[in-house]
């Protein structure tokens, strides 16, 4: 990857969405118990993000490789990511919570293919293990600082703060990707 650009740019944007993320990652159960929720709620919620993930997948996979520029398709991801991120701010109700696991759940079934098809294209040869594994490091560690510094922004500065946080993060790795040049991804 050391002269790679193209995994470079995909590295950078989609550290910034999986740090993002995991600020909220592990306090998610601590946010729907302040809009009222509860062990229940947080587990049909989540199921429901990966019912929908499943069945807006149905499509993607249908329709994905299709797209001329596959790249902007993980911009929208991003974009509604961060859109999700940004309307837990208004939530306080379990349906407003749900449908926005439903959201949630259309931009993974739009990112997280998009983002394993474009770095299996720009994946070196004889190089694959090495580069995934450099993937799977950057992630962990990038996981791991998000959910420390999640924690801080939340105890310090409230959900409020750290869901516009979020969603500014999520919308810097859809420019990223966006302003790339078109011939490097």
């Amino acid at each position: 990857m050391r002269n790679n650009l193209a995994l470079k740019v995909l590295f950078i944007s989609n550290s910034l969405y999986v740090f993002a993320a995991l600020l909220l990652g592990p306090l998610y159960a601590v946010y729907v118990q302040r809009i009222g929720g509860g062990v229940l709620l947080v587990s049909v919620s989540t199921a429901v993000f990966y019912v929908s993930t499943t069945l807006f997948l149905l499509f993607v996979a249908r329709w994905g490789d299709m797209l001329k520029e596959m790249e902007l398709m993980l911009v929208v991801s991003y974009i509604i990511r961060g859109l999700g991120f940004l309307s837990y701010i208004f939530i306080d109700s379990a349906l407003l919570l749900i449908l926005s696991q439903v959201v949630f759940g259309l931009a993974e079934s739009l990112g997280t293919p998009t983002f394993g098809a474009l770095f299996a294209k720009h994946i070196d040869k004889k190089e694959e293990v090495m580069e995934f594994s450099d993937w799977a490091m950057v992630s962990n560690l990038v996981m791991a600082l998000g959910t420390i510094i999640g924690g801080f922004i939340a105890s310090s500065l409230g959900f409020n703060f750290l869901f516009v946080t979020i969603a500014i993060l999520c919308f810097v790795s859809a420019g990223w990707i966006l302003f790339t040049p078109r011939q490097v991804l």
